[in-house]
């Protein structure tokens, strides 16, 4: 289960350029980034496709196109670009962070882990929550759960809102059978993200598993009726 792209994380550092001022960027650039800041990303798409395969060489245009596809979750789309991108521009760190995730996206893992790996041994390693539980889910569906727990455990603590964080630090606990702060880790997570069903699902079977009879009925009245929302919107 792959749940961090789209809604469950803030847009990639693209929509964060768009937030700056564009001095000096070309027109093309400027223009596709100010589309995906609006929303309107196959317009946006289309313009920074174009740009880049007449511009192969700069690092920019491959990188802003790469972060483009990673936000859509073309990962296999993306990879080669952001390879381009990291190998025109070696300090582009941000670009080498999304190829490794966009790795583990694709099950491409061995690979993945070794440019992992690579980045976590940078001073200081990156604080990225894609990267950061991208690898923490790999470790734990390899079953090594004391590294995944010791990677979701870092994830929270450079990045104590991220509700995914929370819900990931909570099912490692639980498969380690860590049953109490499971519930708790679940519980933070939705406390920073009341209308995500994923940490509810875990805390009904935490609860019962605790003899919380009340709560784990309380959370599966609420996974019912969010279900009876998707279906009749």
């Amino acid at each position: 289960m792959r749940l961090l792209r789209g809604a469950l994380v803030s847009l990639v550092c693209l929509i964060a350029v768009a937030a700056q001022p564009q001095t000096g960027m070309p027109g093309p650039l400027a223009t596709g980034i100010q589309l995906a800041k609006e929303g309107r990303y196959l317009e946006a798409q289309r313009i920074l496709k174009t740009y880049a395969d007449q511009n192969p060489d700069q690092p920019a245009a491959q990188a802003i196109l790469g972060q483009l596809y990673y936000h859509f979750g073309y990962y296999a789309a993306a990879l080669p670009v952001l390879q381009k991108a990291f190998s025109l521009q070696p300090a582009d760190r941000q670009s080498h962070i999304l190829v490794a995730v966009c790795l583990f996206k694709i099950g491409d893992n061995a690979k993945a882990e070794g440019v992992t790996q690579e980045l976590l041994a940078e001073k200081p390693p990156p604080d990225d929550v894609d990267l950061s539980l991208s690898y923490a889910q790999y470790l734990y569906e390899k079953g090594d759960l004391d590294a995944a727990l010791t990677q979701a455990q870092a994830t929270v603590v450079f990045s104590p809102q991220h509700p995914i964080g929370f819900f990931w630090l909570a099912r490692i606990l639980q498969a380690k059978g860590e049953t109490k702060q499971a519930a708790e880790a679940a519980e933070r997570s939705v406390q920073l993200a009341p209308d995500l069903p994923y940490a509810r699902n875990l805390l009904v079977r935490l609860y019962r598993r605790q003899g919380r009879v009340a709560d784990a009925t309380r959370e599966a009245d609420w996974l019912r009726d969010f279900e009876a929302r998707k279906a009749n919107p």
